[in-house]
């Protein structure tokens, strides 16, 4: 007699989705190795196809890498296209795959899986299949706001998964009626996305026309759809130099190794933990965590990188610097929407009338300063004085350079010892915790020119 266990009806009914792995590569020999190597030690509950697609243009070896890749799981397809689609038109045409199966996990050459991947993608697409706020579920983890520059730290509510009104391009699935929904949206209304988008953050505005993620992103917002997010990541990111990029360590983060077969998911509507494409907390959810808010129509600009002319509401939860405002709360806990839940009391963090907020004339060099102030480093690097002391002594030499009543002879003497110095504290830590260096190497440039005698 056979039992048909709750785990194993599971099973059995995620194995009966036909969900292909696709992969779009290009130039990069070397990451579509490494990714499908990641991708062949994976778990799999049933055959699963590969799909390996091979934008015009590029390296044989690539094809040839594409070609002679042994996969094991089941049928293995390679699209190779004539010509150069370019990144955007490749992946719109990789989506499109998706309306001939149940959906498709994408991942680009660059990225790198855990072997839970596809049990949880699975996993999450059942669950949330139904759901029509969603529009795609994220094998990664979001830990960088690439708008403010500066890390994320999700609120944890003991779930598995979060949302937020940003598209995936590290790791994601589409189930097919998903992408069917955005690709009818994407070639009906020929948008085009202007560099004064109101609708999207400055940075996705001036991502150049290759980029398919910027044109989901309106979707999204267009249609108030979500993504769901893992709190844990199973998906990394190498950022290899391509033809798109020139490669960077910013977006690695862990990946799960393991995981028990069963996940704890929680229902959109239930759900509080749920961003903008900001990775700003929406209202409605602190409202929900904090009573004092309740009677304030407002907007949620913790991180600091929203463009006041954007904003349409009367009140704004912001860190830009106000000449006046109603509440204040401190910037301690982690992540910082938690100061205000926990009503914590400090002068960080301000609820204030729009028209309260100091105007900012230079958007982009308000968000890039911000990012890089000490102050900002030392609350989401978690570092303190003791990690900046190197940069504190430059900063009090600049005085002196500055001081027209100081020789020539001092000035250079003191020049040189500076970029000694800032040369030690950028060769010690990673771009992400000394990017302040870069606007003291910027002043001490100025200074030299001004002052120094060659």
């Amino acid at each position: 007699m056979l039992i048909l266990t709750k785990g194993v009806i599971e099973g059995i009914r995620l194995a009966l989705m036909n969900v292909p792995i696709v992969i779009a590569a290009y130039n990069r020999d070397l990451s579509l190795q490494r990714l499908l190597n990641s991708v062949a030690a994976a778990f799999y509950l049933c055959p699963v196809k590969l799909i390996i697609s091979v934008d015009g243009g590029g390296t044989g070896r690539v094809i040839d890498i594409a070609k002679e890749f042994d996969w094991q799981y089941g049928e293995k397809e390679v699209i190779h296209h004539p010509v150069n689609l370019g990144l955007r038109r490749h992946i719109l045409s990789c989506g499109e795959l998706a309306k001939d199966y149940d959906g498709i996990i994408l991942l680009e050459d660059d990225l790198f899986v855990s072997p839970e991947f596809y049990k949880y993608a699975l996993a999450a697409a059942d669950f949330y299949r139904q759901c029509t706020d969603i529009c795609g579920i994220s094998l990664y983890s979001c830990c960088f706001n690439e708008t403010a520059w500066l890390p994320f730290f999700p609120l944890v509510d003991g779930s598995d998964t979060f949302f937020m009104q940003l598209p995936c391009s590290w790791g994601q699935l589409w189930l097919r009626e998903q992408w069917m929904e955005f690709s009818k949206w994407y070639f009906m209304t020929e948008t085009n996305i202007s560099d004064s988008d109101i609708d999207l953050p400055y940075n996705i505005c001036s991502w150049p026309e290759t980029s398919w993620k910027k044109y989901f992103a309106k979707y999204m917002v267009e249609y108030d759809k979500y993504f769901v997010y893992p709190y844990n990541s199973y998906s990394t990111n190498f950022a290899d130099s391509g033809q798109n990029h020139k490669g960077t360590d910013l977006y690695q983060v862990p990946l799960v190794r393991s995981h028990s077969s069963e996940y704890y998911f929680v229902q959109f509507s239930d759900s509080l933990v749920k961003y903008d494409m900001y990775c700003e907390l929406l209202p409605e959810c602190l409202k929900l965590m904090s009573s004092a808010l309740v009677n304030y129509d407002f907007e949620v600009d913790i991180h600091g990188a929203k463009h006041l002319a954007h904003i349409q509401k009367p009140w704004i939860l912001t860190t830009k610097k106000c000449i006046s405002y109603e509440k204040s709360y401190a910037r301690k806990l982690i992540p910082p929407e938690l100061n205000v839940v926990n009503s914590i009391v400090g002068d960080e963090i301000h609820l204030a009338g729009i028209a309260q907020v100091n105007v900012i004339t230079d958007f982009n060099s308000y968000v890039l300063g911000k990012a890089t102030e000490v102050d900002e480093q030392k609350y989401y690097y978690r570092t303190d004085d003791v990690h900046h002391p190197l940069l504190f002594w430059v900063q009090n030499r600049l005085k002196q350079l500055e001081d027209d009543n100081v020789s020539l002879r001092v000035r250079e003497d003191t020049y040189l010892a500076a970029i000694d110095r800032l040369h030690a504290v950028e060769s010690s830590r990673s771009w992400r915790a000394t990017a302040p260096l870069r606007k003291l190497f910027n002043a001490l440039r100025r200074l030299r020119r001004k002052f120094v005698v060659h």
